[in-house]
């Protein structure tokens, strides 16, 4: 581990590492706010973006007194033009019958697990962000992972937080993103039956159902119809009584400006996490 402090920042730098011997590692920076005794963890697994995560998310993180972790997952698996299942998980596990969003949000598992193993005390709890991509990657691991507190999906689309059941001609279909990256998913989408079976259950719904009621924040862009904004809007509102007692960690926020997730998308993330996780 090495660290560095500044003033109002402590800033930390991780191996994680998988297998013994070890056959998979990446690094896990960690931002702490110098001076929060007790504060959340928000994850994302975007390192591969910095016009993602950059500045505006340490600030904005920061400013809540919230600690913020991040991570390359393409050191995971890789997502190419070439839109094959390639990189270290694959290698590994040739027979792997997963696509890249699952081995995106085991990486994400695993490195919730790195971040128990690490806590000094600080850590009040652990929530994940994710934007397009990395946001259905971080929808998933939340599903599977009850020890993720909190999830905030960015413009996630398709097989992200937007219904399968509610997909206008402007917004990407489940079969146009089996066709273009066919590699995020399992081979099984290739089939047009269990794209079918998918969409009449509307199995983003039944993923989302199952983080409740822990926080979900749905962050979207009005003007990114690729990424289905009716979509996802028909999702927070259907979802509403699953979080009935709860209804601050159910949220969903809508802006204008495209598809990047922005400084304003930031602060809204870091101030869920904190209302949400304290």
């Amino acid at each position: 581990m090495h660290r560095l402090l500044q003033t109002d920042r402590e800033l930390q730098l991780w191996r994680v590492s998988v297998g013994g011997p070890a056959w998979i590692s990446w690094t896990l920076t960690l931002i702490w706010p110098r001076h929060a005794k007790r504060c959340p963890v928000l994850l994302s697994p975007d390192a591969c973006w910095p016009h993602v995560l950059g500045n505006d998310a340490v600030s904005a993180t920061l400013q809540q007194e919230t600690a913020l972790a991040w991570f390359n997952r393409t050191e995971l698996a890789f997502d190419n033009d070439t839109a094959q299942r390639e990189g270290p998980v694959f290698e590994h596990w040739p027979h792997l019958s997963s696509g890249c969003l699952a081995v995106w949000a085991w990486g994400l598992q695993c490195c919730v697990d790195a971040l128990r193993q690490i806590d000094d005390g600080r850590m009040s709890g652990i929530a994940v962000a994710g934007h397009s991509r990395g946001g259905k990657a971080a929808l998933l691991a939340t599903a599977l992972d009850d020890r993720i507190d909190a999830v905030i999906a960015h413009n996630s689309g398709t097989a992200g937080a937007a219904s399968l059941a509610i997909t206008p001609p402007s917004a990407e279909s489940l079969s146009q993103l089996a066709s273009q990256f066919p590699h995020w998913l399992g081979p099984d989408t290739q089939q047009a039956a269990v794209r079918e079976h998918l969409m009449a259950i509307d199995a983003p719904r039944f993923l989302l159902e199952h983080i409740a009621p822990r926080g979900v924040c749905l962050l979207q862009a009005s003007d990114d119809l690729w990424a289905n904004p009716e979509g996802t809007r028909h999702m927070a509102e259907v979802l509403g009584p699953h979080w009935q007692g709860h209804p601050r960690r159910l949220q969903w926020h809508e802006r204008t400006g495209g598809h990047a997730m922005t400084a304003a998308d930031w602060q809204k993330a870091a101030h869920f996490v904190r209302e949400v996780l304290g």
